[in-house]
């Protein structure tokens, strides 16, 4: 998903429709000073909300491969800004156990995967894709929360709420189990 077609769809629910015609987002007119001000303050806005979905909804996780160095792993040594560990599993994918200390992970000796949840890039442009949290999360939600954010630090605080509802509520329905639910067959006496 494109950050380019999130901020259209903000710009469409805060009826900005002076920055849908700019060039940045593909339309004839050149920015001024104000708009391109305006551009870049949705842009930190997206910022915000990327984080807050990864951090605080649908993680985003990745699993890596370790050869611990007397059975620790250093935070540094992973890939991506490590939040949560999910499951460390042996080369023969059982679960290992370990211990948190504070800049590195206790484990056995021996290859491990690691399965564990990031903190997305610290900051996107208006040219960026971004994760789509496994196609659960739609432009149109994540426009929800940049609206919301500009509402609340515009003084807003009415449009602000509005947006808030919309954007929890379709956090809460994409982070909803979608799967099918068995219930446990009926015993007679």
């Amino acid at each position: 998903m494109t950050v380019k077609n999130i901020i259209k769809n903000a710009c469409v629910f805060l009826s900005k429709d002076e920055l849908l015609n700019l060039t940045d987002l593909g339309g004839e007119n050149q920015a001024t000073d104000e708009q391109t001000k305006d551009l870049n303050h949705l842009v930190r806005c997206l910022n915000l909300v990327y984080n807050e979905i990864a951090t605080d909804y649908i993680p985003l996780l990745n699993k890596e491969t370790f050869l611990p160095d007397n059975g620790r792993i250093y935070f540094e040594d992973f890939s991506k800004k490590l939040l949560e560990i999910y499951r460390i599993e042996d080369k023969f994918g059982y679960k290992t156990n370990y211990k948190l200390y504070p800049n590195f992970l206790e484990t056995i000796d021996g290859e491990v995967k690691i399965t564990y949840s990031f903190e997305p890039e610290a900051i996107v442009s208006l040219d960026s894709v971004i994760e789509s949290f496994s196609e659960k999360i739609t432009e149109r939600v994540i426009a929800y929360g940049v609206a919301m954010e500009y509402s609340f630090i515009c003084g807003l605080h009415d449009d602000a709420a509005i947006w808030e509802k919309r954007f929890k509520d379709g956090i809460l329905i994409a982070a909803r189990k979608k799967s099918e639910i068995r219930l446990p067959a009926r015993r007679w006496n």
